[in-house]
């Protein structure tokens, strides 16, 4: 079982949270500092996301982040190398978020290699249909790197057994249509009964993200996901509170999404 698979397994029945965060947003330093400060709290696993000039599915918050990170030269090279400062120290699961292009201009056995000699659980390429480079999907499963994979409030019932059946660690339910950030209106339809539906196909988790930003939203899932998945709201609270005022920002959000799912 990995170790992502685990965390979720020791917490069955309840509802924890996974944080998102643009690595290198304000810097690889700060980044880190999150890192320990969620492990500290308690959370269901974390996600990490490279930096991609072109993040289709991530609304202004993230494609700021990863603008900024960009300008300080944060490639995937510079997230392992952080997944593998906080693996020395802690079990904390860790998903790496990207694109595509990113893994395939670092080249895939290269990435495969480095990400799981790194501590990486588990990978999500959000751009990445899973009936589409069957040899990626087998580079991810030989190193033993969950892919999680999206469903979408529009994703045709016809196409949910495929990507479960591509589907390790967690299955990540959006929320509504769009791309991620509060800001951002979508078709949502009925969460609950998307969720249920979700379930007759699958007994992977079910983690619910895209939209959410704070505890009372977080609150009005429990006991229907398995996690929570926030990312926006937390790259909103560094360029709110820039510099080393970030960490503290972020955690105090993610402290009260926490508490609220307790």
């Amino acid at each position: 079982m990995s170790r992502l698979a685990a965390a979720f397994a020791r917490a069955r029945g309840e509802t924890g949270l996974v944080p998102f965060v643009t690595a290198g947003y304000p810097s690889l330093e700060e980044t880190l500092a999150m890192l320990r400060g969620f492990a500290a709290l308690g959370v269901r696993a974390v996600e990490v996301g490279i930096p991609f000039s072109d993040p289709i599915a991530d609304g202004p918050e993230i494609q700021r982040a990863s603008e900024w990170a960009l300008r300080r030269r944060t490639g995937p090279a510079e997230v392992l190398a952080v997944v593998e400062a906080l693996r020395r120290e802690s079990e904390l699961p860790v998903v790496v978020m990207t694109y595509a292009n990113p893994v395939l201009r670092f080249g895939l056995p290269a990435f495969t290699a480095r990400a799981q000699a790194a501590g990486v659980d588990g990978v999500i390429v959000s751009d990445l249909p899973p009936d589409e480079s069957p040899e990626v999907w087998s580079a991810f499963d030989a190193a033993g790197l969950d892919t999680v994979m999206l469903v979408a409030p529009t994703t045709d019932e016809e196409r949910v057994p495929g990507i479960v059946a591509r589907c390790r660690g967690f299955l990540y339910c959006l929320a509504r249509t769009g791309v991620t950030g509060a800001v951002s209106a979508g078709f949502a339809g009925s969460l609950p009964e998307r969720v249920a539906a979700l379930r007759r196909h699958t007994t992977l988790p079910i983690g619910v993200g895209f939209g959410i930003s704070n505890a009372e939203q977080a609150r009005a899932l429990k006991g229907l996901a398995d996690a929570v998945v926030v990312g926006a709201a937390f790259m909103r609270a560094v360029t709110e509170a820039p510099g080393r005022g970030a960490t503290g920002g972020v955690l105090a959000l993610a402290r009260a999404i926490h508490e609220a799912l307790a």
